[in-house]
């Protein structure tokens, strides 16, 4: 049998290295065709674990894995401090290639080849670069040069410590000069400028700022040079009507551009940040495009405000305080201390927070300000505020500017631990005893933008939006939980464009679930929408020790675009939890493709399960006339060699979860039982009997009265029969003993059928029989399918 699904290795320079899964890349290649034909003549199953392999990516790795059902993850793996690497991504008619944004090493390619510098007949010229950051210091770009009438020159630049003045044709280099062709050029940049403590030009996970800037068309006659000046770029605001809303961390997501040559050729970069101090994008306007065609793409995602500050009587009025980076401090966002709510509270100067500082001191409940100090880390300063009795703590930078260091990782904090800049930490200390701020959060935030603007043919000099509800299509996310411990959670959202072949997001914390969120997003046909969620919440580090766990991660089956005005229920993780194939099960010739997923709520979405350390465990067996085919405890994942005739198969999955978070589905079993014949080749769906349950529990999964909707289905694409029997009992007591329920039918003529439960209350097990007319069938066993109030 194959090995597991790999975890993530973690690199150990020192006694707690870090593993960080915020960045994820989701390269979709289409569903496997069942049209392989075996290397042998072999009855057996060839269970598909994930291929795994490992790639550099930048100063970095990453681990590329592809599963069966075409799908293919890159996940970067973290420095050596634990930092995730900011991304940017190229893509061309040659190659789609990655880099870390934060090392000076050559991009990795995930398809196609690099492109290659063709340089025309005519003399070449020199191009000279160079990059000025919206501080006015000398900046880091990412720089690239298009050929917009034909596409036939490609070339990057980065500029950054120790680069080159060399002047070559090479596709790529790290160098402030490219030779090239005289001629007509796209050349952008996304310059990056750099917190004021750190040099200008030294590679940072951290970036004050990031612009993009350049001419996405300029004549090319000689021997030139060309600045990017981020101080010439302007802002990207948004405006909500209606709701008070911020970028908080993390929510400027995506920055990109794509430019087409006049035969169609086309370059796409996008980058995505690390991690900015200010959590906003800077575009360069530009006159409109003559010779082919430019687009923009802005993702921002905002929130209500996680953080405000305001002084009572004292200037600055408003304060831009901001969390520190959890990443250093914790691995969960459950175990990242936060404020939620509103209070006046009285500021305490505490020096460096240091002991000498907070020696006899009582702060009672205040806000400690404290300097922050090369002597002490970010912990240790914020621990002692606490010992003292703060009840938050505000660190101003001990230079000028802002400064998110924290000086040392893998100490927790127990209080809400803040940063400001310099002059604003400084106007703080000047506050009397009887001075106030008045401080909001919220940690969870009941409305969320998450919009993707799009310019086409320039970019424009106006970049503030206003976005009503009247202009925006309208989403309610549900995540449902378990119905009497707390359960955490994690979600990523993936946008893509009709050239997309894959999509990159962040995964964020959903806190306070489970619960009920409102999401607006810009009505586009050509911006389609996928989304997952996790639950246990997803591990951003692993600096402290835990025990395995195998979360349940749902996904979207399908991407959807948004109409305007369009209003939506998103309801996931809505019990029962039962077994599904993730793709058709479909035979070609005497071979039989079968993925299920263990995790398939009663919404669609689904995730996969296998038997793993964290007491999860499972079995996929196929049977032809009663003969074991093939099993795997491992991924439920292959393909089947079936004999060469008509068979009964029996496809069966048990899965038992006893894991502490996980009340529902303990136990499940589901076997599909039909008639398959061989095929000449052709793909045929085979008639698999699945369940559509409709039971309208509350966000705990939890039913209040004892009557809910089942619908039964084929497969899509498949040979339908009329259903002859449809059975089920329920327990109470995890199945040690059944009593049947009250099915009638909806409505005639279809296949829905109303359920009445027996009494009782508690968690209710389900026990299903379904016959067609054809005799394929279904048994489906849930114990603990949801709770009966």
């Amino acid at each position: 049998m194959p090995a597991s699904p790999p975890t993530r290795p973690i690199r150990r320079p020192r006694s707690a290295a870090a593993i960080a899964g915020s960045l994820i890349l989701m390269i979709t290649a289409g569903t496997v065709p069942a049209t392989a034909r075996p290397n042998d003549a072999q009855l057996g199953f060839r269970a598909d674990g994930p291929t795994t392999t490992a790639i550099s990516l930048g100063a970095g790795d990453s681990i590329s894995t592809s599963t069966s059902d075409g799908r293919t993850t890159v996940l970067p793996l973290p420095r050596a401090d634990g930092s995730d690497p900011g991304l940017l991504l190229s893509s061309s008619a040659g190659s789609t290639t990655v880099q870390a944004t934060d090392t000076d090493a050559a991009p990795t390619v995930l398809s196609g080849h690099p492109e290659t510098m063709i340089t025309r007949a005519a003399e070449p010229v020199e191009l000279h670069l160079k990059a000025i950051g919206r501080d006015g210091r000398q900046a880091g770009a990412h720089v690239s040069i298009f050929d917009v009438t034909g596409g036939e020159v490609q070339a990057s630049r980065q500029l950054t410590e120790g680069l080159s003045h060399d002047c070559t044709a090479a596709n790529w280099a790290v160098s402030d000069c490219v030779l090239l062709p005289a001629g007509t050029y796209s050349i952008m940049a996304f310059v990056q400028t750099n917190p004021a403590g750190t040099a200008p030009l030294a590679d940072s996970r951290t970036a004050q700022s990031v612009a993009l800037v350049g001419d996405p068309e300029t004549k090319i006659t000689g021997d030139d040079s060309f600045t990017f000046d981020a101080r010439t770029a302007k802002p990207i605001t948004v405006d909500t009507p209606g709701h008070r809303t911020k970028i908080n961390p993390g929510g400027a997501m995506q920055l990109g551009y794509r430019r087409t040559a006049a035969d169609g050729q086309q370059l796409a970069l996008d980058y995505r940040p690390s991690s900015l101090i200010d959590e906003t994008f800077y575009l360069q306007p530009s006159a409109p495009v003559t010779v082919g065609e430019l687009d923009t793409l802005t993702r921002l995602r905002l929130e209500a405000p996680d953080i405000t500050m305001r002084t009572v009587g004292l200037r600055p009025k408003t304060l831009h305080p901001a969390y520190y980076d959890p990443v250093w401090f914790s691995d969960f966002a459950s175990d990242w201390p936060t404020f939620d709510g509103a209070a006046l509270r009285r500021v305490v100067d505490v020096g460096r927070a240091d002991t000498t500082d907070l020696a006899g001191r009582q702060l009672h409940g205040a806000i400690a300000v404290a300097e922050r100090s090369d002597d002490l880390s970010v912990a240790e300063q914020s621990n002692a505020a606490a010992g003292a009795g703060a009840s938050m703590i505000v660190i101003y930078n001990d230079g000028p500017g802002d400064n998110d260091d924290p000086n040392g990782t893998g100490v927790k904090i127990s209080i809400p631990t803040l940063r400001v800049d310099h002059a604003e930490g400084k106007a703080l200390t000047r506050m009397s005893i009887l001075d106030r701020v008045a401080v909001s959060g919220e940690d969870a935030s009941p409305y969320l933008y998450d919009l993707v603007i799009k310019e086409h043919d320039r970019i424009p000099r106006d970049q503030h939006y206003r976005y009503g509800p009247g202009d925006l299509t309208t989403q309610r996310r549900e995540i449902h939980g378990q119905p009497s411990i707390d359960s955490t959670f994690s979600e990523a959202s993936y946008q893509f464009q009709p050239e997309d072949t894959f999509s990159i997001s962040t995964v964020f914390p959903f806190r306070d679930g489970p619960r009920s969120r409102t999401e607006y997003r810009l009505p586009d046909p050509d911006t389609a929408w996928s989304y997952s969620a996790v639950t246990p919440e997803s591990s951003y580090n692993a600096l402290f020790p835990h025990e395995d766990v195998l979360p349940m991660l749902l996904s979207d089956p399908q991407r959807v675009a948004y109409r305007p005005h369009q209003r939506v229920d998103k309801p996931i993780g809505t019990a029962p939890i039962t077994a599904s194939p993730n793709v058709p099960v479909q035979r070609a010739g005497d071979q039989m493709r079968i993925v299920i997923n263990g995790f398939a709520d009663a919404d669609g979405n689904r995730g996969q399960s296998y038997s793993t350390d964290s007491g999860m465990s499972t079995l996929l067996q196929i049977k032809a006339d009663d003969q074991l085919i093939g099993e795997t405890t491992h991924l439920p994942s292959g393909v089947a060699q079936l004999p060469a005739r008509s068979s009964k198969i029996n496809i069966s999955f048990r899965s038992d979860n006893p894991q502490p978070w996980a009340q529902l589905s303990s136990h499940t079993e589901t076997s599909w039982t039909f008639e398959s014949d061989s095929t000449d080749g052709t793909v045929r769906t085979e008639p698999l009997i699945l369940t559509d349950y409709d039971v309208a529990t509350d966000l705990r999964n939890r039913l209040g009265k004892r009557s809910f909707e089942l619908g039964l289905l084929h497969q899509d694409g498949s040979t339908a029969a009329p259903f002859t029997t449809v059975e089920l009992d329920a327990s109470y007591d995890d199945g040690d003993s059944w009593a049947p329920v009250k099915i009638s039918k909806l409505h005639a003529g279809t296949d829905r059928y109303r359920i009445t439960l027996p009494a009782g209350n508690g968690p209710v097990s389900l026990r299903l029989h379904a016959e067609d007319a054809e005799g394929s069938s279904l048994d489906q066993t849930t114990i603990r399918a949801f709770w009966v109030r």
